[in-house]
């Protein structure tokens, strides 16, 4: 059972914390599960990144934040994708449909004839 300072601190605490305090956790659990399961040491991870040993300790006891690029030289390091961005929707769009005449169509007829070959400027001196 929380106590009740517990809640009214929970309640006080902006979302956007929530979230990063959430993120952090998440990544950090992630890279030590990625660092014991591909037997890297953190020694060894700090060479490889040009890392002090102490400064791999920081971001992974939650005293550091960490930088896009320094998610990107650990994913590149352990072969897996710490950050994943989920691709936007297409969005549905509404084509309104005309009936052309036959003067119109050929009339895009050309217009495509003459962007595809490149050849407006002389299509447009001979009709003028």
């Amino acid at each position: 059972m929380k106590s009740k300072t517990v809640e009214r601190l929970q309640k006080k605490t902006p979302r956007d914390i929530k979230i990063f305090v959430d993120w952090y956790a998440d990544l950090v659990i992630r890279i030590n599960e990625l660092l014991d399961e591909k037997n890297i040491s953190r020694k060894e991870i700090a060479e490889r990144l040009g890392k002090q040993p102490s400064e791999i300790s920081r971001w992974l006891n939650g005293e550091h934040n960490f930088t896009l690029r320094s998610l990107a030289k650990l994913s590149a390091e352990l072969g897996e994708n710490l950050l994943e961005v989920p691709e936007r929707k297409p969005q549905t769009k509404f084509v309104t449909v005309y009936t052309l005449s036959s003067r119109h169509k050929i009339i895009l007829k050309q217009i495509n004839q003459v962007t595809k070959t490149g050849k407006w400027q002389e299509s447009v001196q001979k009709n003028h």
